[in-house]
């Protein structure tokens, strides 16, 4: 089968822990993706909320470094894609296609300078909050209903000019509106489930009806995140959730703009979804529960596959 993830934070969590991306015990090693014939993942570099200015760039540019590293390692076995042609050459080649994203704005220190930095760096997706404030925006935590700052709205048009992908996940509901306004091209929501679950983090986090069809109506891309907390309660947060999770989707006709954005790396998940080797086993699950093959081919990479060619 075919995969394409628009969400792991594997990247910081080998330079964290020290650990090799060929093979280790996190949610994703390299080893473990032979059960695909084709994958696609963006790779986040998540900038914790503490860090800001000179150390959170400092911070992003130690993990992209590291990461580096590891793709030099191992480049008969994955390589990095800036554009739609890349992403396609490296899968016909049977390589893992590696998508360079930043997870929060607070990378940019306030600075618009820096953004053509992460361009020239590979970086083809930032997230423009984590969960609190930064220079951008606020975050879905925020304890203020702020949404894009001035800065935020130069960064937003030019990221859009620059053929940057803008995520909206772990951005606050006015912060989403207020970029859907000012955009001329779709925008993501890489790691955000539906407001289905009733829990604080869920409720905070994931994205009301009326977002989802905003994001279906303007052609935008969700992926639907594998965190426990996000996906349901008391433990009800394996397959049956990820299927309530689509079923959800789909009635609300996001068909053809859903996709995965499992946050493995970054997350607590279910043990039936406790690394990438799963994924399969999830795929099957979904078919026997009635979602139909075409369906899942879609939202597991077609759809994700579409709108990287289509928008980067």
């Amino acid at each position: 089968m075919k995969f394409l993830d628009f969400h792991c934070d594997t990247a910081g969590e080998c330079y964290l822990q020290k650990k090799p991306l060929w093979e280790n015990d996190l949610h994703i090693s390299l080893s473990r993706t032979a059960c695909f014939s084709a994958y696609a993942q963006v790779f986040a570099i998540w900038i914790p909320d503490e860090k800001r200015g000179d150390a959170a760039f400092a911070y992003y540019h130690n993990v992209l470094e590291n990461f580096r590293k590891e793709v030099q390692e191992n480049a008969d076995h994955i390589a990095f894609c800036k554009d739609g042609e890349e992403l396609q050459k490296t899968l016909q080649s049977e390589k893992v296609a590696a998508v360079l994203g930043v997870e929060g704005g607070a990378v940019l220190g306030g600075s618009l300078e820096k953004l053509d930095r992460l361009y020239a760096d590979g970086v083809r997706l930032m997230t423009l909050t984590w969960n609190g404030d930064n220079e951008i925006a606020r975050g879905c935590f925020s304890e203020t209903n702020g949404g894009l700052t001035p800065f935020g709205r130069q960064v937003v048009d030019k990221m859009q000019n620059m053929r940057m992908l803008i995520d909206v996940s772990h951005l606050n509901e006015r912060g989403f509106y207020e970029v859907a306004q000012c955009l001329q091209r779709p925008f993501l929501a890489s790691h955000s489930n539906a407001k289905i679950v009733d829990n604080p983090y869920a409720v905070a986090r994931n994205l009301t009806d009326e977002q989802i069809r905003t994001l279906v109506r303007l052609y935008g891309c969700i992926g639907i995140n594998l965190c426990a907390d996000f996906l349901g309660n008391d433990g009800d947060t394996g397959f049956d959730a990820v299927l309530r999770q689509i079923a959800h989707f789909l009635d609300l006709g996001a068909e053809d703009c859903l996709a995965f954005g499992c946050d493995f790396d970054g997350c607590t998940v279910h043990e039936t979804l406790n690394g990438i080797e799963h994924i399969p086993e999830l795929y099957a699950y979904l078919l026997q529960h009635g979602i139909s093959e075409r369906q899942l081919q879609k939202i597991f990479f077609e759809n994700g596959y579409a709108f990287l060619v289509a928008n980067l």
